[in-house]
């Protein structure tokens, strides 16, 4: 049985910290691989590695539905200690500073460190907008190998052809690095990861990351829109 004092444990600003580190290397590595599928658009097949990837993903039925309910559970734990995080910390800071500095070694205060509530605030709007106009968007058929399935390349196509949807989406990748280039190395350090010597190799591999998957998401919807066309039904 879980005792009281283990359940405080989690309820401090530490805790939540380590729940928001945890969640959020998780879900840095979900961007990881949803990227990677992502870019099957450049195949230049008309669609037909994407969505044979899609559909294998489908067939796992169940599995997947209980997958998509732990990163939608993930996404949720990580938002909700990040705000906890954020309003104990305004709450018990009485004065401001006038330099910023990281504990136990050269300040990594930056802009993304800085931004991190808003830039949170950005991905939390744009993640249920991005579910809900693919996931839950028009359905388009096609048939590959005799099997009839959901031609999701075409409804990807269709709305990064829109001016609005490709450069907005674009815009928010700006964001998404800038919370990636601090959360990385963030998440390390609060899981106890790391010490004043691969700190400045955790935050330089932080920033590389997020410049490689923003860049990645960033390319994306730019690239389609001026250079895939609409696919003929």
């Amino acid at each position: 049985m879980i005792s009281m004092a283990k359940i405080g444990k989690w309820q401090t600003t530490l805790g939540k910290k380590l729940i928001m580190g945890l969640s959020g290397l998780l879900l840095i590595g979900y961007l990881i691989v949803h990227l990677t599928a992502n870019l099957l658009i450049f195949a230049g097949d008309g669609g037909r590695l994407y969505n044979l990837y899609a559909y294998t993903l489908h067939q796992l039925g169940p599995i997947l539905v209980v997958l998509r309910i732990l990163l939608a559970a993930l996404f949720l734990f990580h938002i909700v200690s990040g705000i906890r995080v954020v309003i104990r910390n305004r709450r018990a800071r009485t004065t401001r500073y006038a330099l910023t500095a990281s504990k136990g070694g050269p300040s990594r205060m930056t802009p993304a460190s800085r931004w991190m509530a808003i830039t949170g605030l950005v991905l939390l709007v744009f993640v249920p907008l991005h579910v809900w106009m693919f996931s839950l968007g028009p359905y388009y058929e096609t048939v590959i190998d005799g099997k009839p399935m959901r031609d999701l390349y075409r409804l990807v196509v269709e709305r990064f052809n829109e001016a609005d949807v490709a450069f907005s989406y674009a815009a928010v990748m700006l964001f998404l690095c800038l919370h990636l280039a601090h959360g990385f190395w963030s998440a390390l350090q609060s899981l106890g990861a790391l010490n004043r010597r691969w700190l400045p190799v955790a935050y330089t591999v932080g920033v590389i990351l997020a410049i490689l998957l923003a860049s990645g998401f960033f390319i994306l919807p730019l690239y389609t829109y001026f250079f895939i066309p609409v696919p003929v039904s």
